[in-house]
């Protein structure tokens, strides 16, 4: 069989990387010191990575990550802001996420909350977790335009296809009695499914101050609070220095 064959075969087979690969590695000889199992192995390899590589990069740009793309090994550890490495490194595991353990980020602004929910977020995806983040105030958007669009029951179908699911800037807005209800739902729901990050301003013992319903409001706080990992980050805030650091760089 003539190798324009195989490789118009394969590329209906929708192997394009298989194809693209044996096309180069023999015109650059890679086969010439191989037995054919190892050259086939090689090949595999190849389309293997680069469908472990799409996958991922559909999964994060899924995911709704800020463009800079916050990651674990960046984070910065100082004693002021409240956290250690090894309060990172648990992260690294997926041993929370299979046990659903939520996990509560609180601290002013600033102090880093978001980023370091989207790097835990980020390493979630590499571990092949499906992974989302969306504003406290934007959830309720989405689900009021679910609603008015009859897809709601569809809508909380495909946010719970994610494994991790960040809320970011919990309690920053009040929100009603139905709203507080929906919450409960989507929070209820995750107790099987997976693990919420939750970053917020607010302390977890001044949580059920923040919800007009109190039975709702123990709800919430019942499932949430006992089993998470809680990091309280402390410190000045990291935007200015943020700044000052872009400010040199384009001067350089």
């Amino acid at each position: 069989m003539h190798l324009e064959q195989t490789l118009h075969q394969m590329r209906s087979m929708r192997l394009a990387t298989m194809a693209d690969c044996l096309e180069q590695r023999i015109k650059n000889g890679d086969h010439r010191d191989l037995s054919h199992e190892e050259f086939i192995s090689l090949l595999v390899e190849d389309e293997f990575a680069n469908r472990k590589h799409r996958r991922l990069a559909r999964m994060i740009g899924r995911a709704n990550f800020k463009p800079q793309q916050a990651c674990i090994e960046n984070i910065q550890y100082d004693a002021s802001r409240g956290f250690a490495k090894t309060d990172i490194m648990q992260f690294k595991s997926k041993t929370w996420i299979e046990n659903s353990q939520h996990v509560i980020l609180t601290g002013p602004t600033g102090t880093g909350k978001t980023y370091i929910a989207e790097a835990i977020g980020l390493h979630a995806c590499k571990m092949g977790y499906p992974t989302r983040k969306i504003r406290y105030k934007r959830l309720f958007e989405e689900i009021q335009a679910a609603k008015g669009t009859g897809v709601y029951l569809n809508y909380l179908r495909k946010l719970q296809k994610n494994k991790v699911l960040i809320i970011d800037d919990f309690a920053m807005k009040p929100i009603t009695q139905d709203q507080l209800c929906d919450l409960m739902d989507i929070i209820e729901e995750r107790d099987q499914l997976g693990p919420v990050i939750i970053t917020t301003q607010y302390p977890p013992n001044k949580w059920h101050s923040l919800f007009d319903d109190p039975t709702i409001a123990d709800a919430i706080c019942d499932r949430l609070i006992p089993i998470a990992i809680k990091l309280n980050l402390k410190g000045k805030s990291l935007r200015g220095k943020k700044e000052k650091t872009s400010k040199k760089t384009t001067v350089k």
